[in-house]
């Protein structure tokens, strides 16, 4: 790897290892990515590892089709995802995608409802562009699928009409978010984990 490759490799495992510490990436869920500072690649996580022992050689170099280049390593299952992202977003820079209890729970419970909405709370400023507590997001929920050429088409034909998202759901599955560098698309997992917890425990209180 070159030397600002290597520097955001580096700083994508750190980032990889706290999260699964935090619990949002146990055993060999989740996956990850970041658009190559040097060449515009996609540096991808290899499947199967387990992300507690993550480092900088289980990460791959994809095209924006989602094929490997020069690597006999199976790229993640939901690559055609992150992808879509890089190619939709040009100011997206990394993809984090986090399994936790609280986002896996509420995107099954809430599946019919097609998103969750969080109001209110003054953490929402965490995320890119919010400047008030005053205000919500709904981040959507779509139905899993193995098929995930179906699934990226199914979220990008959504994502037409609902401009300004700051990641979605996958139902029983988990959360995709992004952000113009690693620390904004941490920060914003950060949020939007802390606050589907808030959400969940809101509705204790309210039955």
């Amino acid at each position: 790897m070159q030397a600002k490759t290597l520097q955001w490799a580096s700083e994508l495992v750190d980032c990889i290892h706290f999260l699964h510490q935090k619990g949002f990436a146990p055993a060999t869920s989740s996956n990850y990515s970041f658009r190559n500072p040097e060449d515009g690649t996609i540096m991808i996580s290899a499947s199967g590892i387990d992300k507690g022992t993550f480092n900088t050689s289980h990460l791959m170099a994809i095209n924006l089709n989602g094929q490997a280049l020069n690597d006999k390593r199976k790229p993640s299952a939901e690559t055609l995802l992150h992808t879509m992202i890089y190619k939709r977003l040009s100011e997206a820079n990394c993809v984090l995608h986090t399994h936790t209890v609280f986002n896996t729970v509420l995107s099954a419970a809430l599946r019919q409802n097609g998103y969750i909405r969080l109001e209110g709370y003054e953490v929402l400023k965490g995320l890119s562009g919010i400047k008030t507590h005053d205000t919500f997001v709904d981040i959507p929920i779509f139905d899993n699928s193995q098929d995930m050429s179906e699934l990226a088409e199914r979220i990008e034909n959504y994502w037409d009409g609902h401009q300004g998202l700051h990641g979605f759901l996958l139902a029983g599955h988990g959360l995709y978010t992004w952000g113009k560098d690693i620390a904004s698309a941490k920060r914003q997992i950060e949020v939007l984990e802390f606050l589907f917890e808030c959400y969940y425990r809101m509705q204790i209180f309210q039955t």
